[in-house]
């Protein structure tokens, strides 16, 4: 695939360019930041002060949710202010269920995204209830539908998203691939081919989930299906990824390792906070990841040797200790966010969750110049393969390249422990690096230096939890909330964090609304979805066993589910 020289200072893959009125992407053009508004699209002096509070922070491109055609009619009005403010950012429409609402929104959007999997399966209203057809009676009934969108597409010289979640994959995708990275990619090189068919390709592709691993996943099989074509160019985002360190972890993990391999067009960090906070958030981590100047990333074998894609153990089957966290020093306790404290010889070495001292588990010959007990890779290493003796720790600034070359020239797999010692602080860089060895399972053990900061050992514990090394904390998967909301999902997630936050592994969904809220929130085992104004339903799985709560009640009901259930645990 033909890559290009991105002004950050490294190589990405080109992907073909797309307009969307004034703003292009993909092709040689830098990666575009955007967001989608929290506010009701119905409430156009809301909207327009989001609009000029993403302005403020250069976003590129803003979404509006168009769930009615109420909705639709009302960004006439936003339009128009927007115009008085001498406003002229690009907009999307995001579409769920209606394919005349994609149709008319074309005369008003730059943009339309669409969900593949709202267009193949029978309206949910139908007497059968299910939606489930035939797997070819749906993708006629695709083709069917999108061409109406597409004539308009053309007509107005318009762009579309082809936005593929994994909780809303359509029921006939569903029964032949499970709600999976092959699913995910199916159903968007599906609908694809059908508007490529049409003559029309001014096409972005998402693939989302709020499992930032089967992101990166999905993009990467998305990758080598289309090797020998002009890609389409692509929209990362984790969804769901919810607030603060976590959110923004679980974006990193989902987003920055695909960057740093070249992959991307434009970047949306889903966070369950104020919209412009995506921006800030973003900018700052890519600055960080490609600073302006500098030169490529050097490594001259990036070490892209035919791994399984879908890899999540460690590749060493023969270690007898796969997993193990290690730290330089004494012990360090994790737990909860307010549990997590630094180093102390007060907690037991059987403690739950916890580093375990060098000496207990590991052993290295020292290096008789440095000193150091770390282990790099020489170049003779490949020559030696499994000959290697010892566990091996890498080092240094470049881990993800270095480690992935090490394997790609042992041919794969070693019969010894591998690791990677820490630096001193977790900057972005290094944070992303170590979730790319963490998500393709490159790794045994870490050393973690012994005088961490709290607050990089709680990006650490996220960074853990967000690659399912380690569950260490409750999960949350929390929507970014958007113009569907009716209720403040902000407020609700920190309350319920503030009360569950001691429940270690525990995965609570906290959804806006229905569109994909149960979707999303699939392997959740409690969900709290808001299902109109001030109003909010409780899952227990994947069964609303709670319909209609008022807000100011639904937390306390949360809770007395969980214990109801038997998952609840005082605190200690």
């Amino acid at each position: 695939m033909e890559t290009i020289n991105y002004p950050f200072g490294y190589q990405r893959i080109k992907t073909r360019e797309i307009s969307i009125g004034p703003l292009r992407i993909g092709g040689d053009n830098p990666i575009c930041l955007q967001s989608m508004l929290t506010s009701s699209t119905q409430d156009a002096v809301k909207c327009l002060e989001e609009i000029k509070s993403l302005q403020a922070v250069n976003c590129s491109l803003i979404r509006l949710t168009i769930p009615s055609r109420k909705d639709l009619d009302n960004v006439v009005e936003i339009r128009r202010l927007m115009k008085e403010e001498g406003i002229a950012i690009p907009l999307v429409a995001d579409i769920h269920f209606s394919p005349a609402l994609a149709v008319d929104a074309c005369d008003l959007f730059e943009k339309i995204r669409i969900n593949p999997g709202n267009y193949s399966d029978k309206p949910k209203q139908t007497k059968s209830g299910s939606g489930i057809i035939s797997f070819e009676e749906g993708y006629d009934r695709m083709k069917d539908t999108i061409k109406p969108l597409v004539v308009k597409l053309k007509q107005t010289r318009r762009a579309l998203r082809v936005g593929v979640n994994q909780g809303s994959l359509s029921s006939r995708v569903m029964e032949r691939f499970g709600d999976s990275p092959q699913g995910m990619v199916y159903s968007a090189l599906e609908m694809v081919d059908l508007f490529e068919e049409h003559g029309f390709d001014q096409i972005v592709v998402s693939l989302k989930s709020s499992n930032p691993v089967v992101v990166q996943k999905a993009y990467r099989l998305l990758i080598e299906k289309q090797k020998g074509k002009k890609a389409v160019p692509l929209h990362l985002g984790v969804t769901e990824a919810g607030n603060g360190i976590m959110g923004r972890i679980k974006s990193l993990v989902g987003i920055g390792v695909l960057l740093l391999d070249g992959i991307g067009d434009t970047i949306r960090v889903s966070l369950t906070e104020p919209s412009a906070n995506e921006i800030i958030f973003a900018r700052e981590f890519l600055s960080q990841l490609f600073p302006p100047g500098e030169e490529p990333l050097k490594c001259k074998d990036r070490g892209f040797w035919q791994r399984d894609l879908f890899q999540t153990r460690v590749l060493n089957s023969s270690s007898s200790i796969n997993g193990e966290i290690v730290g330089e020093g004494t012990p360090i306790k994790l737990g909860s966010p307010d549990g997590i404290r630094l180093p102390s010889t007060e907690v037991p070495l059987e403690t739950d969750f916890f580093f375990r001292q060098t000496g207990n588990r590991l052993s290295f010959e020292p290096d008789t110049e440095s000193g150091s007990v770390i282990k790099t890779l020489d170049d003779n290493l490949a020559e030696k393969k499994g000959d290697h003796q010892g566990p091996l720790a890498f080092e240094g600034d470049n881990p993800l390249f270095e480690v992935r070359r090490f394997y790609h020239a042992i041919g794969g797999q070693a019969s010894f422990p591998v690791g990677y010692k820490l630096p001193a602080t977790l900057d972005y860089v290094i944070s992303t690096h170590l979730s790319g060895l963490l998500s393709e399972g490159l790794l045994d053990f870490l050393l973690i230096p012994e005088k961490i900061s709290s607050e990089d050992l709680y990006r650490l514990v996220c960074i853990l939890q967000a690659t399912r090394s380690r569950i260490l904390t409750t999960d949350y998967i929390i929507c970014p909330s958007c113009g569907r909301t009716l209720f403040d999902i902000q407020s609700a997630a920190e309350k319920i964090k503030e009360r569950t936050s001691h429940l270690i592994g525990l995965k609570i969904g906290i959804m806006g609304c229905i569109v994909n809220g149960p979707g999303e929130m699939a392997d959740a085992d409690f969900g709290y979805v808001g299902s109109g104004a001030g109003n909010v339903d409780l899952y227990f799985g994947q069964e609303q066993v709670k319909r209609g709560i008022a807000e100011e009640d639904a937390v306390d009901c949360l809770i007395a589910l969980i214990k109801e259930k038997g998952f609840w645990k005082e605190t200690g």
